[in-house]
């Protein structure tokens, strides 16, 4: 059912080709019914549209918060990347505040292969991304400017309270989200 609900266009196609069936019928057969069951479908399609701008699943929650983290990182905000952090994490934590002063970032665009997986019903819950990420980047001691980093970034989450934090994340060659697509 979420899947209806996190994709509009799913519903937008399905449902406009019916209804425009429905209604070809209606307009060749002039039966009332035809109208009927396609205001109905109009409705209905409607109904998902408005109720998927309003529910937000437990995957689109990872993913704005991940696209969050992109931003904050673009910013070079390692205050705001920091506190994106599982408090219980130590190791995580020195290890993303040991890396990002190392360079100054200008771009980061995570590309369409994103992958969430959601176990909701682990204790705590647990999300699990992977995605290829570019960045523009340039080192802090200045022998590297602005050049662009394809990197291919898996990211485990954990919720805590309302709110989901990085777990643990790793980084290798780009190459690595083209392979997982494959299989």
């Amino acid at each position: 059912m979420s899947w209806l609900l996190e994709n509009p266009t799913t519903v937008l196609v399905l449902g406009g080709i019916t209804a425009v069936v429905f209604g070809a019928i209606w307009l060749q057969t002039g039966r009332k019914i035809e109208l009927y069951i396609m205001l109905a479908i109009i409705t209905s399609v409607a109904a998902v549209l408005v109720a998927g701008r309003f529910w937000n699943s437990e995957r689109q929650r990872v993913k704005a918060t991940l696209y969050q983290i992109a931003a904050d990182v673009e910013r070079n905000d390692v205050n705001a990347v920091l506190a994106h952090l599982h408090p219980r994490k130590a190791a995580v934590r020195q290890r993303a505040a040991a890396e990002m002063p190392k360079y100054k970032f200008e771009q980061v665009t995570i590309k369409r292969n994103l992958e969430i997986e959601v176990f909701a019903e682990e204790s705590p819950p647990r999300a699990v991304t992977s995605f290829n990420v570019v960045v523009v980047a340039s080192d802090q001691s200045g022998l590297i400017n602005g050049r662009h980093v394809p990197r291919f970034v898996r990211v485990t989450f954990l919720k805590v309270g309302n709110d989901w934090r990085i777990a643990d994340y790793d980084h290798d060659d780009p190459r690595e989200g083209f392979k997982k697509r494959k299989n």
